[in-house]
């Protein structure tokens, strides 16, 4: 029987609470608490996921490391590599519309709970070592997508900021998607450190072969799996003393110390921002918001900066005026940066 997506999707608001668990016991904990952080069921950790406010009705959640999952048949097939006709009818047989509504309830795919264990971890930590040591410093002849991806979001002249213990270039990277590696991109990489400076991640930025955008694929940026919590943590985009800024993605916070001079650190996503933590001795803090139609940058800034105010740590948030063009979801300073680039060129 072919199931009808709205239907299933009507039947299922309200009730996803129920389909999750059933289908990924795993994610009982996080049901339990529904908006507050937990362990991922992905990544295992202590508070790298959770699930929606909303999640009876929508089914969705975030991970600290892939990013959201806006409604339960997105998380369902993170969690269980299941294309979207198998989750349709996974969900449709949760909710009586089926007739295999007596299949068994999975585990997530990904390391969990291994990735708890030492050689989980050693596995990471190896794929980590090895696509760094495949990559090339900024300044690398070879290197030159990458300087064109940057000058087109009008951050070019970072190029002689970048710090190759933290940003480099690799040449020919795999992409995959739903496990399978689906072509090779040059790319640009980037170390996730934790608040106290330890790396436990890389960023990935997938790029177009001539350089010019990133690469036409689903998901053009990725974090590879972590070998310890991100929370707290940002890619250390440059030295700091006792002021810095933090913005949400790398180009957003090359273009915040393009327009400041200010040194300014990525803290991945609106999520990781959130819980930034700046180093010891930092006393000022400019939060180089990203203003979305959806307001999650606004927001993700407010907590930050209601937290650090409360650290007694002096803070500024500042965000583009807009307004925000029809066709885009929202402009960060990157945008901001490459429209001024553009009105000066035409003058």
């Amino acid at each position: 029987m072919t199931l009808n997506a709205t239907l299933v999707r009507t039947h299922a608001q309200g009730r996803w609470i129920g389909i999750l668990h059933h289908w990924v016991p795993a994610l009982e904990p996080a049901l339990k608490r529904p908006g507050r952080h937990g362990a991922c069921p992905m990544h295992g950790g202590s508070d790298g996921f959770r699930l929606f406010r909303d999640v009876a009705h929508t089914g969705g959640g975030i991970c600290n490391s892939c990013g959201a999952f806006p409604d339960g048949f997105a998380l369902l097939r993170w969690l269980t590599g299941w294309t979207f006709p198998a989750a349709l009818e996974a969900v449709g047989a949760s909710l009586g519309l089926t007739e295999h509504a007596d299949r068994q309830p999975i585990r997530p795919m990904g390391v969990h709970p291994m990735m708890n264990t030492e050689r989980s971890v050693d596995v990471c930590r190896q794929a980590l070592r090895s696509t760094w040591g495949e990559s090339l410093a900024p300044t690398d002849p070879a290197a030159w997508p990458l300087w064109r991806y940057l000058e087109h979001r009008g951050v070019g002249p970072s190029l002689a900021w970048l710090d190759p213990r933290v940003v480099r270039f690799h040449p020919h990277l795999a992409y995959y998607e739903n496990g399978r590696a689906t072509g090779h991109y040059p790319a640009m990489l980037a170390r996730v450190s934790d608040p106290h400076g330890k790396a436990v991640t890389l960023h990935r930025t997938y790029l177009h072969r001539n350089g010019a955008w990133k690469a036409t694929v689903p998901s053009p940026k990725k974090l590879m799996p972590p070998v310890a919590s991100m929370t707290g943590g940002a890619i250390h985009l440059a030295s700091v003393d006792a002021e810095m800024g933090v913005a949400e993605g790398i180009e957003t916070a090359l273009a915040a110390r393009c327009l400041s001079g200010q040194p300014v650190w990525a803290a991945v996503s609106a999520t990781l921002l959130e819980t930034f933590e700046p180093p010891a001795g930092v006393r000022q803090v400019t939060i180089w918001a990203d203003l979305d139609r959806s307001e999650t940058g606004e927001k993700a800034a407010a907590a930050l900066r209601q937290r650090l105010v409360q650290a007694g740590i002096e803070t500024l948030v500042r965000m583009p005026s807009g307004p925000i063009p029809m066709d885009e979801k929202g402009v960060d300073w990157a945008d901001v940066v490459h429209s001024l680039q553009h009105r000066r060129a035409a003058a």
